[in-house]
């Protein structure tokens, strides 16, 4: 689990404990300090089970950030084995279209290649080398082909070259799109983790802002203190914060993910 999430639940649940465990001190003092003010004959709103309320819901919002923050996760663990394939198969195709270049030069030198459209550097990036490929077998299985006078005694046997490109072609564009579909299901969990971020973070800002202030009212300074929403980080309390300032290369962590970039 990413720091920027574990952080968020120590604040959260140091504000929810500290809000549940000293609220019936807090409603007393409450009562004692505002009771002559409130309307006559309307009783007094019950601060006590305000704070059990604003405890719970912190508490169920970080949850909710929690479960957004595995499930991304979890998708991100799913994509190593269709990247694995695309690249094996991306390495495989480059390494069979390297030896058929190599081959056509020595026997049909430059206008050979260029008869089959691989006179030029061959790709590595699993895009180009898919457009490569697939221009390569529509040259090479073109009947108007015309490729120059091989060298006296050699014979060569085109139907092994597309036998091999086409054994590796279809499983290096099924990888590709595995991929993909990987990617866009990996953008959607990013972005309702983000999500479950930026509502953990307004609440956690009103809630911790409110119980804090409970807390001077019965003077818990030094607690009021500690879990007041820090000025600099959202989603944690000043004390989270100062602990990582003291220690920034341990516990550096990014705000908030990015969307990942397109492969």
């Amino acid at each position: 689990m990413a720091k920027e999430v574990t952080d968020r639940e120590a604040a959260a649940e140091a504000v929810a404990a500290a809000a549940e465990t000293h609220a019936p001190q807090i409603a007393e003092a409450f009562a004692a300090k505002f009771k002559a003010f409130a309307p006559k004959k309307q009783p007094l709103p019950d601060i006590g089970a305000l704070l059990h309320i604003v405890a719970a819901a912190l508490r169920a919002q970080a949850a909710d950030l929690q479960q957004k923050s595995a499930a991304h996760d979890a998708e991100l663990a799913d994509d190593a084995a269709p990247r694995q394939a695309r690249d094996n198969a991306t390495a495989e195709l480059t390494q069979t279209l390297v030896a058929i270049r190599a081959t056509t030069e020595t026997v049909y030198g430059r206008a050979g290649l260029q008869a089959l459209g691989i006179d030029g550097r061959t790709p590595t990036d699993s895009k180009a080398i898919q457009e490569h490929a697939r221009n390569f077998l529509a040259r090479i299985k073109d009947p108007k082909l015309k490729l120059p006078k091989p060298q006296e005694g050699v014979v060569i046997d085109k139907a092994v070259w597309i036998a091999k490109v086409e054994k590796t072609l279809p499983v290096l564009t099924q990888a590709r799109k595995d991929v993909a579909r990987e990617e866009r299901e990996a953008e959607a969990t990013i972005n309702a983790k983000n999500k479950a971020m930026e509502s953990f973070d307004d609440l956690f800002g009103v809630v911790a802002t409110f119980t804090s202030s409970m807390l001077d009212l019965i003077g818990e300074e030094d607690l009021a203190s500690r879990i007041k929403p820090s000025v600099r980080r959202r989603g944690v309390t000043a004390e989270t914060d100062t602990e990582d300032a003291a220690s920034p290369t341990e516990n550096a962590a990014p705000a908030k993910d990015a969307p990942p970039s397109p492969q």
